[in-house]
């Protein structure tokens, strides 16, 4: 490995004597040591030079100290420099120390002694400059491109003290222009409702200094808007939390969007629903028709012919009765006729007919969702739940439970089947991203519980004002 290059030094004095003595006394300290015995000479070798330190006597015989400074400083070569004096001059050393000196030297008796640790000391106090320097330039840089970046990003940015009083923001959407936001609260700046739960999330990040992620609506300048909202705790040098800081982004097209496509894929199913049982279902009760038809004619040829033709006419209404099955689960007519708790009901009895698994539906007192949406997204989770259940569960009982209790309404479908992977997010098919989507489209929240005595709970609970507000008259 390669020694650090020793730091140079170069000593401006009149006096040789001197010169060597100091030279000496730097070089035991394995430091490189450059000489001029005039300010000439020092002034010749700094325009090609750049020294770590420079010693330089306060008057030479060519000129003095403070001249040579300023000579310095119009050609940009004025490097650190420490100022050597005689007795009784140390008024103007410690005037030149106003100048930029970083320290001075007297040459007494003590002076070849002092010398390598006053030089060391200023080494070392450059290198810590040098450091700060890099330092504050980097962090210069960093804030510059956060102020870049910011400035084209349309994510809000914030930051609030213990109090939750704003203390910095950008392109946050209540900031109207003109309006003092600083050291204001969201009470101060949103209605009551939405203030408290953002109050609420910002104080469990206060209190636990775990962070947090999660979708609020809140009404700005613009109207009502969806935010994905993040929250972190900011901590002192010691660790103690000081505040928060959080970034919102707007998501309200993106729900738009995912709604749409959500209504899009309803309508889709309930059309497929519809084909199949105006047209594939009534095509096999036609040709059921005729087998058994076919079967009467058959009966003058033989026992056997018979039975065979209406073997036919049996797997053919086998195969309407579960094409009726699929056309009503992709078009739950029932639904919009009789409601979300028929809808269930009918659910599980299709289930069990389809698959030979025991299935059913508990309801031990009446539940109403009279928003037909709020419904349907319900049924649709209920159905992928028991898809799942059956295809990747592997269950042999399913239960559909519907409830209200404590201002929520609650969904519920529990399998016996072998549960979920025990890693959260081991399995997040398609279909469970779609059960997120359709609750967090009618306010609900959904969980994946894996069961004591093995198997899957899929709880969706809906809070009582979701729907009231998708349907304000009820």
């Amino acid at each position: 490995m390669s020694q650090a290059k020793p730091e140079t030094i170069l000593v401006v004095d009149d006096d040789l004597g001197v010169l060597r003595l100091i030279e000496k006394s730097l070089s035991r300290e394995n430091l490189s040591v450059a000489k001029a015995e005039s300010g000439a000479a020092a002034f010749e070798w700094l325009q090609e030079n750049r020294p770590d330190l420079m010693l330089l006597d306060l008057k030479l015989a060519d000129t003095v100290a403070k001249d040579f400074i300023a000579r310095l400083s119009v050609i940009k070569r004025l490097g650190p420099f420490i100022i050597i004096t005689g007795q009784g001059d140390e008024r103007a050393a410690v005037e030149m120390m106003k100048s930029g000196a970083m320290d001075y030297v007297v040459k007494d008796a003590q002076f070849y002694d002092l010398v390598p640790t006053i030089v060391r000391k200023a080494l070392e106090q450059i290198d810590r400059d040098k450091k700060l320097a890099a330092a504050e330039e980097a962090l210069r840089i960093s804030e510059e491109r956060f102020r870049v970046g910011l400035k084209h990003s349309p994510i809000s940015v914030f930051n609030q003290d213990t109090e939750l009083r704003y203390t910095w923001f950008h392109n946050m959407p209540f900031a109207e222009p003109g309006k003092n936001v600083f050291g204001k609260t969201d009470e101060d700046l949103f209605p009551q409702a939405e203030a408290d739960r953002l109050v609420q999330i910002k104080m469990r990040v206060l209190m636990t200094g775990t962070g947090v992620r999660q979708e609020v609506g809140c009404t700005v300048k613009d109207g009502q808007r969806v935010y994905d909202l993040t929250v972190e705790p900011v901590r002192d040098a010691e660790g103690r939390i000081v505040g928060i800081t959080g970034a919102a982004m707007d998501i309200t097209e993106h729900k738009r969007l995912e709604k749409e496509v959500l209504q899009i894929s309803e309508l889709e199913q309930r059309r497929i629903g519809q084909d199949l049982h105006d047209g594939i279902c009534q095509h096999l009760a036609g040709i059921e028709m005729l087998s058994e038809v076919l079967g009467q004619k058959l009966t003058k040829k033989g026992k056997d012919l018979e039975t065979q033709a209406e073997n036919i006419a049996a797997q053919i209404r086998n195969v309407i009765a579960q094409t009726r099955s699929l056309a009503r689960g992709l078009s739950p007519v029932v639904l919009e006729s009789e409601g979300l708790m028929a809808a269930l009901s009918e659910l599980a009895v299709n289930t069990e007919k389809l698959f030979s698994i025991k299935c059913r539906f508990e309801c031990l007192a009446p539940v109403y969702v009279h928003d037909l949406i709020t419904a349907t997204h319900l049924f649709r989770i209920a159905q992928e739940a028991v898809a799942n259940a059956i295809k990747h569960g592997k269950a042999a009982e399913i239960e559909i439970g519907l409830e209200s209790k404590l201002d929520k309404t609650i969904l519920a479908v529990r399998d016996n089947g072998i549960g979920i992977p025990p890693t959260p997010g081991a399995s997040r098919g398609m279909g469970l991203r779609t059960m997120h989507y359709r609750a967090g489209m009618i306010g609900a929240t959904l969980l994946f519980q894996r069961q004591n005595k093995g198997g899957t709970a899929v709880v969706c609970f809906l809070p009582a004002g979701a729907n009231s507000q998708n349907n304000p008259g009820t």
